[in-house]
């Protein structure tokens, strides 16, 4: 039995919330970066699939990737990776309608486990996120690859 959802989630197995919390510079950074080049997408998270859920704390160290993904090629990459059909339609509403300046579409990947997250007015923009990244470069090295 799982129990209802609270503040303290990350204490109980879902460690998505506590995840994206401890990583939400990078990924607004990633997500900005993305909408200034290419326009509306989804930023793309590929979690180390080694790690095991349940230890995670706030002091794990996780692996992942980060890349965006472009509205025009969301549908063709997620067909790709044999993403199922609900997923695809839950995304392609939410790429079409998001506000990117205060939004992220976030899709995290930890084998075989995918969720798409709308992070929906942040406290802290995508813009924001990444001027503070570009501020404090090497903190994020190696981290982020440009």
């Amino acid at each position: 039995m799982r129990l209802s959802d609270s503040i303290w989630q990350g204490n109980f197995g879902y460690w998505q919330n506590n995840f994206i919390h401890n990583n939400l510079l990078v990924i607004g950074y990633a997500a900005w970066r993305g909408f200034e080049s290419f326009g509306r997408g989804v930023v793309i998270c590929d979690v180390d699939t080694s790690v095991t859920y349940s230890t995670m704390t706030n002091l794990d160290t996780i692996s992942f990737t980060l890349q965006f993904m472009p509205s025009n090629l969301i549908e063709c990459y997620l067909r790709s990776q044999s993403t199922s059909s609900s997923i695809i339609s839950s995304i392609l509403p939410a790429v079409a309608t998001y506000n990117p300046h205060q939004d992220i579409v976030l899709m995290l990947k930890a084998y075989p486990q995918i969720e798409v997250n709308l992070l929906h007015q942040l406290k802290i923009t995508p813009l924001n996120c990444y001027e503070q990244v570009c501020k404090r470069w090497e903190e994020f090295q190696p981290s982020l690859i440009t």
